[in-house]
């Protein structure tokens, strides 16, 4: 892997975006990275190590930390390389997780990590995952395996080269990756103890499965099987565990069939028992079912006269059947005629009901005829009277008219005497207005002129004050001045004489118009007065009054006649309302009469027909009664419910007797069967007597039969515990056997696993020798690594030094990775802590390249065309220093190119080709620079 293009954008150090074209220092060689302190020149790494593995170059910091502080808020952080490996160019972008300004709004948002690689031929691959995937597959190592061998930093290896045994297994564990092999001894211990549980386990099973034999102490068979169990290593011993319970089995099941044999004896004798015993028990039996029979017999044959007499007592009960049955017929032969009453006795019902209504409809039409009657002659006489009653109405309506003339006359005369009470108030207001302003006015002209003269006073003695003697007087013209008029006190100014001359004549036209408005009021009240002794005259004269000479007269004689002709035209109204009514009644009747003279005439026709109706329904009744009563006395019973009820009881009275007939007669047929069959059947138990065996021999036998009984059960006990314990200890020592080869299985694998944690932990006599399995792969390693250093480290040092790994040969155990260094000069061999600051520079250098050697090599595939050598190289002397660049040249030639960072001088003026990193307040930048 050779990398030809970097860009870094807002990372570390550097602000914006920085690029650097790799490619133009060529395929091998050295170059040198330089820089300030803190420029960024260890940010180169880890901007290489990120791109391609999303992984820094170093422990210390992490990547949430990567964001430039010099960056701009907007500005994207993200890291592109291109890189060459095997032939073929190769891309991949990656941008860390940061957090960035909102680009709407306010606020930070967090923006995702992503990841971009592409490779020839292939589709873009996006995720980061699967970006982490391709460059692993791609190169053949992870982020950890390439800083180790591409990036050599050196303190690092200065601290390897100086650690003690077990903080450089510590080292080693991580740069070759032998963890697992560590985990391998953990799983192999953990395995090793497992088997051994397992082991345990099997065995207590297998004690569990010896419990379950089941071992009689009385006999001899089992005690084999006893004293191999009682044993403590009885869990090895199974095979003889096993012959014994087969031993155990068959003695067992030998002892099985016998008592099966014999219990087929025991049964054939018992069955034999049993008959003979039923036998005598039947004759038993049959010698009690004789007696029985015999006495059943004597029993049935005592009854014979007793029940031949009830059955002769039954022609008296056929008897009565019969005549109860005649009854029955001839009172169901009577049913119609109740029904036939019935329906008589309904019939006069409803000729009483309608007779009952033609009553009450002649007595209605009685007291509407008499109604109607009244209503005619009432009607008449309205009628009579109607022409009347309209020529009273013609009457009072016309008095009332000329009531209501007068009224209205009247009335005019009074609202005259009201308008004349209004115009002789208006008339005192004008006076009083007119008297309040003649008094006003002639006050304020009294003010006025004396006013005025004071004013032409105040003048004078203003000209007064001019005059001289023997000047011309402006007003007389006189020379001389004898008596000169004297200024006027208080007097006013022309503006407030001619204020008081404007209010004066306002005052003046005020009082014009109150003596004008009084004297016009004057006229109007006189011509009122005048109009209502007109008019009131005029109304008086109607009610024939004199004509009054005062309004107070004609007032107080309109306000009477008013009062005398309301109350005669109320009087007229009443009258002419009455007449009104009467006549309008007298028209109605005389509309009405004629049809109530109708309804009048149906209703005495009605009469007739209700008449003529109730003796045609009075004959009717009387004929229903009489054929009612002729019934009811030839009937014995009130209804046909109660002739049903009586004939039920007939039928029930005949039904009763002939169940008792029936009885009678099966009791007497009965009878007779049962005495046949009990003296045929005492006859028959008479006659099995004589082949019946002997009862005596009951007793002997049940003895017999239990005895058998006995014997069988205890067989069958013994047979069953046989069985059971057969049953019982063949199935353990299968289950014995199954778990006999398991236990072995079990300690086969216990065997293994013990042998290999033992060989892993270096333990085990003729393995690894003392050592662990790890310890045993990292001195491998570890001496490969130190083969290749010696290498380069002679050459440094003019083959003075070569380092000594004391190896698993010498020492046991963390200190078989300690390091020792020979010297050639003088043949002695000491510790790497004695080198000087320079030689342990040598020595460093040459370790870590030797590392790298040796990781490339373990790693198989892995291809790396560029390195990395950070710092180290100021405690150099000059020869020293030539040295360690022919080192690093002689791995560059023509093979890889080799990147060094360093403040040496030296370096700046040996090597040619320069990475220049440059630090500002503002960010870092970097360039590439060639001498």
């Amino acid at each position: 892997m050779r990398p030809l293009h970097l860009c870094l954008s807002a990372f570390g150090p550097y602000a914006g975006e920085e690029t650097l074209e790799l490619d133009k220092l060529g395929s091998s060689g050295l170059f040198l990275i330089t820089g300030d302190t803190g420029a960024g020149k260890t940010t180169l790494f880890d901007a290489v190590s990120y791109a391609l593995f999303g992984q820094l170059s170093g422990r210390v910091r992490s990547l949430d930390t990567v964001r430039s502080d010099y960056a701009e808020p907007d500005r994207e952080t993200f890291v592109e390389l291109t890189f060459e490996h095997r032939g073929k160019e190769y891309t991949v972008r990656r941008t860390p997780q940061y957090q960035r300004p909102k680009k709407r709004g306010e606020g930070q948002v967090t923006q995702p990590a992503t990841a971009l690689f592409l490779a020839p031929g292939c589709p873009p691959v996006e995720k980061v995952g699967e970006v982490d995937t391709a460059i692993r597959q791609l190169l053949g190592m992870d982020g950890d395996q390439f800083r180790q061998i591409a990036m050599i930093a050196q303190g690092q290896f200065t601290e390897l080269l100086n650690a003690p045994g077990e903080r450089r297994s510590a080292v080693l564990r991580q740069i070759f990756g032998t963890a697992g092999c560590r985990a391998v001894q953990d799983k192999l211990r953990a395995a090793a103890t497992e088997a051994a549980r397992a082991v345990e386990r099997q065995d207590a099973a297998l004690l569990q499965a010896f419990a379950a034999f089941k071992l009689p102490e009385e006999e001899e068979a089992a005690r084999p099987l006893a004293e191999i169990l009682k044993d403590e290593a009885a869990v090895w011993r199974c095979d003889e565990v096993l012959a014994a319970a087969d031993a155990l089995c068959a003695v067992d099941a030998a002892a099985r069939a016998a008592a099966e044999a014999e219990e087929k004896v025991l049964d054939a004798e018992a069955q034999t028992t049993a008959a003979k015993l039923e036998a005598v028990r039947q004759a038993v039996l049959l010698h009690n079912a004789a007696a029985e029979s015999a006495r059943k017999l004597a029993k049935l044959e005592e009854q014979q006269e007793e029940r031949k007499a009830r059955h002769d007592a039954l022609d008296t009960v056929r008897t009565a059947l019969e005549q109860a049955e005649l009854q029955a017929r001839q009172q169901e032969a009577r049913l119609p005629d109740y029904q036939r009453r019935e329906e008589q006795r309904a019939l006069r019902k409803r000729l009483e009901e309608t007779l009952g209504r033609c009553e009450a409809d002649r007595r209605a039409a009685a007291e509407e005829q008499k109604q109607l009657e009244e209503e005619s002659a009432r009607l008449a006489q309205q009628a009579k009277g109607a022409q009347e009653a309209r020529q009273r109405q013609t009457a009072a309506e016309a008095a009332r008219d000329a009531l209501a003339a007068r009224l209205e006359q009247t009335a005019g005369a009074l609202n005259a005497a009201r308008r004349l009470r209004s115009a002789q108030q208006a008339a005192l207001d004008a006076a009083e207005t007119f008297a309040a302003a003649q008094r006003e006015y002639m006050g304020a002209k009294g003010e006025y002129d004396a006013a005025e003269a004071l004013f032409w006073q105040g003048q004078a003695g203003l000209l007064a004050a001019n005059l001289t003697e023997n000047a011309p007087c402006p007003v007389c013209g006189s020379l001389h001045h004898p008596d000169p008029a004297k200024p006027a006190k208080g007097a006013p100014d022309r503006a407030s004489l001619q204020a008081a001359k404007k209010e004066l004549e306002e005052l003046n036209a005020s009082y014009q118009k109150a003596a004008g408005e009084s004297g016009a009021a004057q006229a109007a009240g006189e011509a009122a007065r005048t109009e209502f002794l007109r008019l009131a005259a005029a109304a008086l004269t109607q009610w024939g009054g004199q004509a009054p000479k005062t309004p107070r007269e004609a007032a107080l004689a309109l306000k009477e006649a008013k009062a005398k002709g309301e109350a005669a035209r109320g009087e007229a109204e009443t009258r002419a309302k009455a007449a009104k009514e009467a006549a309008e009644a007298g028209e109605k009747a005389e509309q009405e009469l004629p049809q109530c003279q109708q309804k009048l005439e149906a209703c005495r026709h009605k009469q007739e027909q209700l008449a003529r109706k109730s003796a045609e329904c009075s004959a009717q009744l009387a004929a229903a009664r009489t054929l009612e009563e002729e019934l009811g006395a030839s009937l014995p019973f009130e209804s046909e419910a109660a002739a049903r009820r009586a004939l039920n009881e007939l039928r029930a009275k005949a039904q009763a007797l002939s169940d008792e007939l029936k009885e009678g007669e099966k009791a007497w047929n009965e009878y007779g069967e049962q005495l046949a069959a009990a003296r045929t059947l005492a006859q028959e138990r008479k006659e099995d007597l004589t082949r019946a065996a002997d009862p005596a021999e009951e007793q002997a036998l049940a003895a017999a039969l239990t005895d058998v009984n006995i014997r069988r059960t205890r067989l069958q006990e013994q047979k069953e515990e046989r069985s059971n314990r057969l049953s019982a200890n063949r199935d353990a020592a299968a289950r014995v056997k199954v778990l006999a080869k398991q236990a072995d299985a079990a300690r086969r694998r216990a065997r293994l696993a013990d042998n290999l944690h033992r060989t892993a932990g270096g333990t085990l006599v003729g393995g690894l020798g003392k050592q662990q399995f790890e310890q045993y792969v990292l001195v491998a390693y570890f001496e490969s690594a130190v083969a290749a250093a010696n290498r380069r480290l002679a050459f440094m040092t003019g083959g003075q030094y070569q380092l000594l790994c004391h190896g698993a040969a010498q020492s046991r155990g963390q200190s078989a990775l300690d390091l020792d260094v020979l010297d050639n000069y003088t043949g002695k061999r000491r510790s790497v802590r004695s080198l000087s600051g320079g030689e342990t520079f040598q020595a460093a250098l040459a370790l870590a390249l030797g590392l790298s050697d040796a990781i490339q090599q373990y790693a198989g595939g892995v291809q790396i065309d560029t390195l990395f050598v950070d710092e180290g190289f100021g405690s150099l002397d000059a020869d020293s220093l030539e040295n360690a660049i022919a080192t690093l040249q002689s791995l560059a030639d023509g093979k890889r190119l080799v990147g060094v960072i360093s403040h040496v001088a030296e370096l700046r003026q040996r090597l040619e080709k320069q990475v220049l990193i440059t630090k500002t307040p503002r960010g870092s930048h970097m360039a590439l620079r060639e001498l």
